[in-house]
């Protein structure tokens, strides 16, 4: 199995060649020109770009480590099962309140009547 940083990196790797295959086309089609700028122009600055982000999704240290992180299937594994476990917690804590909450309003009305 890849890891995310793998599959970001690769899916912005491919994205960047596309762009830069685009730009191709379009010079041999004659729908660019290398004389006058274009809207055209865009897909190879955009191909740049891409490929330097997944140069910088590929390096363990880069800005895009947190989004897309570089851990292996256990490592996957143990921070699935930690954030459904604090999920658990969280709705186990909010049904207690609701539980206190009903008991309170019943005990008022009680009193009431």
């Amino acid at each position: 199995m890849a890891t995310p940083s793998d599959a970001a990196a690769s899916l912005f790797l491919g994205t960047g060649i596309g762009c830069f295959l685009i730009t191709g086309f379009g010079l041999f089609e004659g729908r660019m020109s290398l004389d006058e700028a274009s809207i055209g122009w865009a897909f190879p600055v955009l191909g740049a770009v891409m490929i330097g982000l997944s140069n910088a999704v590929r390096s363990s240290g880069g800005f895009l480590s947190t989004a897309f992180p570089k851990e292996d299937e256990a490592a996957l594994e143990s921070r699935v099962q930690a954030d459904i476990e604090a999920s658990v917690k969280d709705a186990s804590v909010g049904s207690a309140w609701a539980r206190l909450e009903a008991d309170v309003l019943a005990t008022d009305l009680g009193q009431e009547e």
